[in-house]
């Protein structure tokens, strides 16, 4: 009975610890990056594709829209919600006037 009763009280208190663990939300944008190309001969379309890309790589995003991934860089912040610590992230990139700017903002 003894055994029982120390596994129960074991059992609470790490369920105890693991609620009271801040949760961490690190946002990372999926896109879809849409390539087309048509080909035309004696004003007729000869051959057309498109080709859809996604992917939530933020780096390879920042270069299908024009950006250098060496411009780019990941951001945090913390906020607390109903009383519990999130963190929420992703990527800024510096754009042609040398601001810095979100990356979903290309």
């Amino acid at each position: 009975m003894l055994k029982y009763l120390a596994f129960s009280i074991t059992t609470v208190s790490l369920l105890a610890g693991c609620s009271s663990t801040p949760a961490t939300t690190v946002a990372q944008e999926p896109y879809c990056y849409t390539n087309e190309t048509v080909d035309i001969e004696n004003n007729a379309t000869v051959n057309s594709s498109t080709r859809l890309e996604c992917s939530d790589d933020p780096l390879k995003r920042a270069k299908l829209v024009g950006v250098d991934p060496k411009n780019c860089r990941p951001w945090q912040r913390q906020d607390v919600v109903n009383g519990r610590v999130k963190t929420y992230g992703g990527y800024i990139c510096r754009d042609e006037k040398n601001n810095w700017r979100p990356l979903s903002s290309f």
